[in-house]
């Protein structure tokens, strides 16, 4: 049966693939007819018809490019994104809406069909899923933006300078006397304690202080205790309030170390886990509990206020 099943995948994989390709169209063309469902027909540029037909061609002028000529695909491409501009100016002169995001999802769609068919159907579907989520989120992703304040845009694209850019160009070796000092590794300690500053800063912004700090120590413990021992150590003097709950969430960062090791061993060596279990499980609780104590007790402090950003 598997076998029958295996020849009739590979016999049929240009159809198959030609289907993963109207339904990825479907899929944009759904959210993009549901934003637009209050409108009446005809005022539509492109809906849920339109979006699948646009995922079917691309897939079509990918295999015409194989098949046939390389150049069926610019070809095909440029008379859909000719198609589109004309109609996006003419309902530009009626809506005055100047937003090309449906322009260049209907483009996407069509690249996304020809990937379905040319590279990978699963590459193509995550793309379109992904697609459909950004567009689908448009409130929300304005929301965020309107409430990000300018110093935290400048703290985003500054850990992204220092993680992206300079990151990589640092020599990963051992220098100094006796290679000593890695440039990599020290780097690489600035960018988690900046990592864990940045997400412990929004963390406290959206959930509060109490809530904040103790998501910040959990994903500190699956990165680097260290780092988040230093930030809340800098947090603590500009906000001596939150001492108890900020030593919570050292405490917490702490014992996360105990469970990331059993999922290290269960990754790496399945057979070490029932001689770990036992000793992890309780030197994890006597973090725990003291972290939970300081939690409860202090969790209603009239001190406790949210640090100031630095």
């Amino acid at each position: 049966m598997e076998e029958v099943t295996r020849d009739f995948l590979d016999a049929n994989q240009p159809l198959l693939r030609l289907a993963v390709a109207l339904l990825l169209g479907s899929l944009i063309g759904i959210e993009r007819g549901w934003v637009a469902r209050e409108q009446k027909f005809g005022e539509r540029i492109a809906g849920i018809r339109t979006h699948a037909l646009v995922g079917l061609l691309g897939g079509l002028a990918a295999l015409l490019s194989t098949a046939l000529t390389p150049w069926a695909f610019p070809l095909v491409f440029l008379a859909v994104a000719g198609i589109a501009l004309v109609a996006w100016r003419a309902r530009l002169r009626e809506a005055e809406d100047y937003s090309i995001t449906g322009l260049v999802g209907l483009l996407l769609t069509f690249c996304f069909g020809a990937v379905a068919l040319a590279v990978d159907p699963a590459l193509a579907t995550a793309c379109a899923v992904v697609t459909a989520v950004i567009l689908d989120n448009k409130r929300e992703i304005h929301g965020l933006l309107y409430q990000l304040q300018a110093h935290e845009l400048d703290a985003g694209l500054k850990l992204l300078v220092i993680s992206a850019v300079m990151l990589p160009l640092l020599p990963d070796r051992g220098l100094g006397p006796g290679g000593a000092l890695n440039p990599y590794e020290i780097w690489w300690m600035v960018v988690l304690i900046a990592a864990v500053s940045f997400v412990g800063y929004f963390a406290i912004r959206l959930g509060g202080a109490e809530k904040g700090i103790l998501f910040t120590g959990l994903f500190a413990g699956l990165s680097s205790s260290t780092a988040l021992t230093l930030h809340f150590a800098r947090q603590s003097r500009l906000a001596p309030g939150l001492s108890p709950m900020l030593a919570a969430g050292i405490l917490i960062a702490c014992g996360t170390m105990f469970p990331r090791i059993l999922l290290y061993a269960a990754v790496i060596s399945p057979a070490l886990l029932p001689a770990l279990l036992l000793p992890t499980a309780l030197m994890g609780l006597t973090l725990y509990l003291p972290a939970l104590w300081l939690w409860r007790h202090h969790r209603g402090d009239g001190a406790i206020r949210q640090p100031v950003a630095g």
